[in-house]
């Protein structure tokens, strides 16, 4: 039976800003930046190793659909990040396209600054940059993401840089 596997994508920008303060501003020429500036953490699939770093390596199969979606250690509430892609640099193809899957939906914040609970339920908009996993191999690939800053002066974000970073998949049947 196919699934669908999300994995969570966490950058920390603090250190990506710090030691690449000179972020590509070509969506096409990201800077790459080391592993341990972004964090994965799958849900739904066998890991087969890197849960939790930026080096995670999963076991899908064919007919699986991948969600990812990114965040900034602030939960995009200062810094954020926007992943805009998942292009294979080596092996073999596995993924169809991605493309974006936004979706309004009830979610749970707290009831108040005092008192979370009882949940206070409200409408939330949510993206996922989604595929599906079309055939068996292991493939590495990008994850391309913009990094935002605020302006001191506005405070809207403003864009600090294209970075990227090279995770593999493996699909097994």
């Amino acid at each position: 039976m196919s699934k669908t596997i999300n994995i969570l994508i966490s950058i920390d920008t603090d250190a990506v800003q710090v030691r690449y303060p000179n972020g590509s501003k070509d969506s096409n020429r990201p800077t790459g930046i080391a592993h341990d500036m972004g964090y994965m953490v799958a849900t739904g699939t066998t890991i087969n190793s890197g849960q939790g770093t930026g080096n995670l390596n999963i076991t899908a199969l064919v007919g699986d659909t991948v969600r990812a979606f990114a965040v900034s250690g602030s939960d995009n509430f200062e810094d954020a990040v926007l992943l805009y892609g998942m292009p294979r640099f080596r092996g073999t193809e596995v993924f169809g396209p991605f493309n974006y899957q936004n979706f309004t939906k009830s979610a749970v914040f707290p009831q108040s600054t005092s008192t979370p609970l009882p949940a206070r339920i409200a409408d939330e908009e949510f993206w996922f940059y989604q595929a599906s996993v079309s055939r068996r191999g292991t493939e590495g690939y990008k994850v391309e993401f913009g990094l935002y800053t605020r302006s001191e002066t506005t405070g809207r974000p403003e864009l600090f840089g294209y970075y990227d970073w090279d995770p593999e998949i493996t699909v097994a049947g």
